[in-house]
């Protein structure tokens, strides 16, 4: 049995708001149509659009890299370049913890 994630689920949603000059990321709040800003004041990096979008894309990446990890593993491959890339970017989103 797989264990439900820890994260908010996707999908999660960028926008820039032009009145302060800021990349905003939104989560869906559960059971509500109402969003909730990821961050408050906005992005603050150096490349607060790529950052943004790359943030937003998050839940959509982890649920590729789950997937590649679990056809690695159903074909009996799992020292494949893939598989380890895949284990690595899932033990990474998991906060260092072994899926």
């Amino acid at each position: 049995m797989t264990e439900a994630p820890k994260h908010t689920p996707g999908p999660w949603s960028c926008f820039y708001k032009h009145k302060y000059d800021e990349w905003h990321v939104s989560l869906p709040i559960t059971g509500s149509s109402m969003k909730l800003a990821l961050c408050p004041d906005g992005i603050q990096s150096e490349n607060r659009e790529a950052d943004a979008h790359l943030i937003a894309a998050a839940p959509d990446l982890l649920a590729f890299a789950e997937e590649v990890r679990r056809r690695c593993i159903e074909m009996d491959m799992p020292g494949h370049e893939l598989c380890t890339l895949a284990e690595a970017a899932i033990l990474r989103a998991n906060g260092g913890t072994k899926p």
